[in-house]
């Protein structure tokens, strides 16, 4: 990628500097198409609040201290389900395992960040900002502007959600209780998976997660959530294994060399 033109200075509003003000707006413009997810996403949260019978204030607050939707509402249809604790934490923990994948990613561009920028980014970040900053990290090798963009980016995104979360607690009342949850869980994981497929094998992972939580979920205390994410996981997995094991098998044959297959003598 092409890197942008040189800062520029000019007079700070805020505070801030007009170049880091242009930064954070390139940030905005980049994850723009987004957020219409987001606040669905928020929409769908908020409208489970009132199916789950969940204090208001409790639910519209997760939304600012966690920040994590697709386990919130998870977790959220676990209790709506009277599961005991421990299945809807470890629901939580395994949709919450990709940051870690995140982590590693972002950590060489962020690298240069002081640390309460990284405490900030780290909080505010989510599938799609974290996706969006690594796609544009090299155009900002400068660590101040790419700090900039990251937050103009990751920010929004939030905050939108935040606001869905409330509107659809306030009109949750008017959505059918019917079509809540199979509206739901769903567009949970189409936002946390459709923003990094690039492969077959995260397809597959997708499709089979989705179909298994949907066909399951006559199981109790809302255990197809957790069933069709480990099923989604496996897969997955196989379904990559079994494409590398081809591919190898087809290098070997187009190279000329045998494989490591020993010959049977008959």
């Amino acid at each position: 990628m092409t890197e942008l033109s040189p800062a520029t200075p000019g007079r700070a509003v805020l505070g801030i500097g007009r170049q880091q003000w242009a930064d954070a707006w390139v940030g905005l413009k980049a994850i723009s198409p987004l957020l219409i997810g987001s606040a669905a996403f928020g929409l769908a949260f908020g409208a489970l609040i009132n199916v789950a019978g969940i204090n208001p204030w409790a639910g519209a607050s997760a939304s600012v201290i966690v920040a994590a939707g697709a386990s919130q509402i998870a977790m959220v249809e676990a209790m709506r389900a009277n599961a005991p604790a421990i299945i809807a934490i470890l629901t939580g923990i395994l949709i919450n395992a990709r940051f870690a994948l995140y982590s590693a990613a972002l950590a060489p561009i962020w690298a240069q960040f002081p640390m309460r920028w990284k405490l900030v980014l780290s909080y505010l970040m989510t599938d799609q900002s974290a996706v969006t900053s690594l796609q544009w990290a090299d155009r900002y090798p400068d660590p101040v502007r790419r700090r900039w963009f990251t937050l103009g980016a990751a920010f929004p995104f939030v905050g939108v959600w935040v606001v869905g979360t409330v509107v659809g607690i306030l009109l949750g009342p008017v959505i059918p209780a019917e079509w809540q949850i199979g509206f739901i869980v769903p567009l949970m994981f189409i936002a946390v998976l459709v923003p990094g497929l690039k492969r077959p094998a995260e397809l597959v992972t997708l499709m089979v997660a989705g179909a298994v939580v949907l066909a399951a979920k006559g199981l109790p205390f809302g255990l197809n959530i957790l069933v069709g994410i480990i099923a989604g996981l496996i897969a997955g997995a196989t379904w990559e294994t079994v494409a590398d094991s081809r591919a190898g098998r087809n290098g070997s044959v187009e190279s000329g060399k045998p494989d490591d297959t020993p010959d049977v003598a008959l």
